[in-house]
């Protein structure tokens, strides 16, 4: 049964799929950004290139190979595999796509969660308090938070957040170039 509203999401604190948990395609690893419903299901959003067949460095989205749409996902939390339900690389590269921009800075897949496993869902990202809405772009100068998780990290949770300030708008603006920090800012919820 999916949650109809934001109080039948399983609690925060007992959450084992949440925004942050990393997720494994064909041996690749990354990070998970946030859970999206359309009603029927429940995803997982990740970068597109997550499923690419390249090189980390193969970052163009029409010319870089993706894996198929219906490609198992594991996800950390998860009783069952996730399956790869959308992906802006295979859109584009069927739909002939070229626009540089679109090539270099659309990347975004969704994960279909296994029905089994939407119970232990939480959408929430208490550390950065919310989300409750979509943000307006940053200008210059305005501070960014992103989180990654990886198994480099070794557990380690005070490794995964990270707070920047805004250089330089690319691409569409939507991709900030942020200096890397020497030192996270956050500290853990509650």
């Amino acid at each position: 049964m999916l949650p109809a509203a934001a109080s039948a999401w399983a609690p925060a604190d007992e959450a084992s799929i949440h925004p942050g948990v990393q997720v494994f395609t064909d041996g690749a690893q990354c990070t998970s950004n946030f859970v999206f419903q359309d009603g029927a299901d429940v995803y997982l959003g990740q970068a597109a290139h997550c499923s690419g067949t390249g090189a980390a460095t193969d970052t163009d989205g029409c010319s870089a190979e993706s894996l198929p749409i219906g490609t198992a996902i594991e996800v950390t939390g998860a009783s069952k595999a996730g399956t790869l339900a959308y992906s802006s690389w295979n859109t584009m590269a069927a739909k002939g796509e070229t626009d540089p921009d679109a090539c270099a800075y659309n990347d975004f897949s969704l994960i279909r969660l296994d029905p089994a496993d939407v119970g232990k869902v939480n959408p929430s990202v208490p550390g950065f308090g919310g989300p409750v809405s979509l943000g307006a772009p940053g200008g210059l100068g305005s501070t960014v938070y992103s989180w990654g998780n990886s198994s480099l990290r070794q557990g380690i949770r005070q490794l995964s957040p990270k707070q920047g300030i805004v250089l330089q708008n690319e691409g569409w603006e939507r991709d900030y170039e942020v200096p890397e920090p020497t030192e996270s800012s956050f500290s853990e919820p509650g």
